[in-house]
């Protein structure tokens, strides 16, 4: 046998190893990477090099050498990992979506057909409905490595879909986020409030439940990585920063990684949303238009009807795929290879890994700071842009975080008015001492306000080593949008009376002891009423 390399297969070896004795493999003449599995014996693994699929040039997602325009370089990192045997072997994952065409030919060498499930018919086959997304996703995610069409960030990894955005309910959300518990490593989710409201859109507590579930009880209690994309309503015609990620209850919840988009030269996709929740950005659509090449429907019901002379010629494949969940599919993809090369990873330390190997960007933009750990962030791009090659070697090595440490603090009682139009607003503290946490992961912040007119506010936590997360800002526009009509909501249709419920990341690895700050402000551009601060209090994450 000519032996490429050796890498560990991961727990799952059930549905994507074939196992047999040592001594037959030193009598079996092939070319294939080898691993080795939980019994001793050696898994066979095609290559997922050299890359020969026949639109890998349109990837420029995946190797940019300025083939489209953009920068050399701004891609995923990824192509070294792949010459080395690291192509998502034995990982397992559910793209959660509208649907996902099982039978692609780029797909189905990855597809477990029995272990999809359709929230409409009950079945095993999740249907091409909607917009043909989820196929999309599935093809940046885990596209197999062959002679046809494009690959994925992670070739070798086993896919199932899930049809929920075709019939979200309560139940069906839940049942989603559990489904196959312990087998399921990644679910890639597609997903969730309509963007462009500029309203908040809170999560369900049964939700919340059922993730807090599959994080302490997937992946033999290292936990199931849930992604899920930043958002897409930024823009709209001549209105900017109308969504944020942190109105977004699914987005900003702490077991969540949300992630931005940046396009072929590194900046900022137009509608990509803002947050103190992001962690990371991938790669999508930018400004200039050139997209993301992948997977599409069979036939002419996806992205490419086959009629325009932007895309491809074959109807099976697209090359306009856009938004943060392009992006998403992207840094899950790397998040495979992660957990490819190192399954003992729980899913805290993938979280902090792509936190801390992420690659800034757009050097120049104005809100790149440092945070009291050392880390770059920007409201814009959490840490940065996914690296892979940087990802998966510090995977590699890693030591592991200890056991979590969650505290909540106490709550302020405020009681305060919100001044329509001040100019400082309202400022209260919370003072934190002994909570055993020497490096935070996330931060949950809960505020209990009455406001006539939500988008006019500007809320600003300041942390004990003074990062400031922008929690939400009004911006240039800051409208609440009726979706319905796609009309801007008069002066009291865009009343809150209750509490948000934020997450942030920026202080990853600082320490909570101290004061926090909370600064709440009514810019007063859209109601004249003034409002009431409650109360507010936080939830603490680390080690």
């Amino acid at each position: 046998m000519i032996l490429l390399s050796m890498q560990t297969c991961g727990h799952v070896p059930r549905y994507s190893i074939h196992k047999i004795p040592l001594l037959l493999v030193s009598l079996t003449l092939t070319l294939a990477l080898s691993c080795e599995t939980d019994d001793g014996t050696l898994g066979l693994i095609p290559s997922c090099s050299p890359v020969q699929d026949l639109f890998y040039a349109n990837q420029w997602h995946l190797r940019n050498v300025a083939q489209t325009g953009g920068a050399s370089g701004e891609d995923a990192n990824v192509k070294d990992l792949w010459d080395d045997g690291v192509c998502g072997f034995g990982v397992q994952a559910a793209i959660v979506s509208d649907g996902l065409d099982v039978d692609h030919p780029d797909l189905i060498d990855n597809v477990i057909l029995a272990l999809n499930h359709n929230y409409v018919t009950g079945g095993t086959d999740p249907g091409t409905g909607g917009s043909g997304s989820g196929t999309a996703l599935a093809g940046v995610f885990a596209a197999y490595a062959n002679r046809i069409g494009i690959r994925g960030v992670a070739p070798f990894a086993k896919l199932r879909g899930y049809n929920l955005s075709e019939n979200r309910t309560t139940a069906n959300e839940v049942d989603a986020m559990t489904r196959e518990l312990g087998i399921v490593d990644i679910y890639l989710n597609d997903w969730g409030p309509e963007d462009l409201s500029g309203k908040f859109n809170d999560s369900t507590s049964e939700w919340r439940t059922a993730i807090d579930t599959s994080l302490n009880s997937g992946r033999r209690g290292l936990g199931a990585l849930f992604f899920f994309p930043a958002g897409d309503g930024a823009e709209s015609g001549a209105f900017t920063g109308i969504d944020d990620s942190n109105l977004n209850g699914y987005a900003n919840y702490q077991g969540v990684m949300a992630i931005c988009g940046v396009g072929q030269t590194g900046v900022r996709t137009q509608l990509s949303e803002q947050g103190a929740n992001l962690l990371i950005c991938g790669h999508s659509r930018g400004t200039d238009g050139v997209g993301i090449a992948t997977t599409d429907t069979v036939g002419t019901s996806g992205f490419n009807n086959g009629g325009s002379s932007s895309d491809f010629s074959d109807s099976n494949y697209t090359k306009t795929y856009s938004g943060t969940r392009a992006a998403m599919a992207q840094v899950a993809g790397v998040a495979a290879l992660m957990i490819a090369v190192n399954p003992d990873l729980s899913w805290r330390d993938v979280r902090i890994i792509l936190a801390r190997s992420a690659r800034k960007n757009d050097a120049t933009d104005s809100d790149w700071t440092t945070n009291g750990a050392g880390l770059p962030i920007n409201h814009k791009y959490g840490f940065g842009v996914v690296d892979g090659a940087a990802a998966v070697d510090m995977a590699r090595t890693w030591r592991y975080v200890s056991s979590q440490i969650q505290v909540e603090s106490s709550t302020s009682n405020v009681a305060t008015t919100i001044t329509d139009g001040s100019a400082t607003g309202v400022t209260n503290s919370i003072v934190v001492s002994g909570t055993g946490i020497n490096h935070l992961e996330f931060v949950e912040v809960r505020v209990t306000l009455n406001i006539n007119y939500l988008r006019d506010l500007d809320i600003t936590l300041t942390s004990p080593s003074g990062t400031q997360s922008r929690l939400l800002s009004r911006g240039s526009d800051g409208i609440c949008v009726n979706v319905g009509t796609s009309s801007i909501e008069p002066n009291g249709n865009c009343l809150f009376n209750g509490t948000l419920r934020f997450g942030v990341l920026r202080t990853m690895g600082e320490s909570p002891d101290g004061t926090w700050t909370l600064n709440i402000r009514d810019q007063g551009v859209r109601a004249t009423a003034n409002g009431t601060f409650t109360s507010w209090n936080m939830k603490f994450y680390g080690y």
